[in-house]
């Protein structure tokens, strides 16, 4: 990592929280958005994989942003990109720190 210039991507950090669903009387997850941050957006190989008589694809996606104590794996990411398409993306295992608190490497994968 060279430095903060290199952080080009706008992400949203999202933690789940759950509200009681009126229509059902019944408790549903959401997403809040907990936090804005610059971001690094890099494709490391593929795998393939079979799921659902398909195989497809998956990449190796990482997103890497400054050193946060609050990213969690079980929190996801939400991105829009420059031609106005949004992903969401779950984090994937435990954000790996890069220096001493300088930056976070996160794994990701695409939810769809």
């Amino acid at each position: 990592m060279a430095g903060a210039g290199e952080l080009d991507r706008r992400i949203a950090l999202q933690s789940a929280a759950t509200v009681n669903d009126p229509d059902y009387n019944s408790p549903k997850p959401v997403w809040a958005t907990y936090a804005t941050v610059w971001a690094r957006q890099e494709f490391h190989g593929s795998t393939e994989t079979e799921g659902a008589a398909r195989e497809y694809a998956e990449y190796g996606l990482f997103f890497t942003i400054r050193w946060r104590a609050d990213v969690k794996p079980e929190h996801q990411i939400l991105y829009k990109d420059g031609q106005g398409v949004e992903e969401t993306y779950q984090i994937v295992g435990r954000p790996r720190e890069i220096g001493r608190r300088r930056y976070l490497k996160l794994q990701v994968r695409l939810v769809e």
